[in-house]
């Protein structure tokens, strides 16, 4: 089961509680939320090998890509660590299965659309296999 699966009905949950984004949101862009922590080897892998490719991709034009980085991967959790708009993504993380069970793994993409998870992986490997195909299939892109 994908991250995907497993937080769907944690968001809805959240929406019904207040959770999710102000109304003001932007609506219909795709925002790429990466977190990580500053000391994690996979958050330096991807920063220096996948996010350039990204950001010179013609997906890029089409998707806001935000950050959270934390100095640590206990900080990462604390909302203090996250922009105020997103802490919404960080509640939502942490009332899902995935969030109580493997709270360290970076770094972490979420997929946001219209004030919602739309697609959420983990890894390195979840970057490549799972999230990236899924930039590029939402935004009509190619590599």
């Amino acid at each position: 089961m994908t991250m995907r699966h497993v937080l769907a009905p944690v968001v809805a949950a959240a929406a019904m509680c207040g959770l999710g984004p102000d109304a003001g949101a932007q609506s219909g862009r795709l925002v790429l939320l990466y977190a990580c922590d500053e000391q994690s080897e996979p958050c330096k892998v991807w920063q220096t090998q996948w996010e350039p490719i990204f950001t010179a991709s013609a997906a890029a034009r089409k998707v806001t890509l935000r950050k959270v980085n934390a100095p640590n991967a206990k900080a990462l959790l604390q909302p203090a660590s996250w922009p105020q708009d997103l802490r919404w993504v960080l509640d939502v993380f942490l009332m899902s299965q995935e969030g109580v069970q493997d709270t360290y793994d970076v770094p972490r993409f979420f997929l946001l659309q219209d004030g919602q998870i739309a697609f959420a992986s983990v890894g390195n490997n979840g970057w490549r296999e799972f999230m990236w195909p899924t930039i590029l299939d939402m935004t009509n892109s190619n590599p």
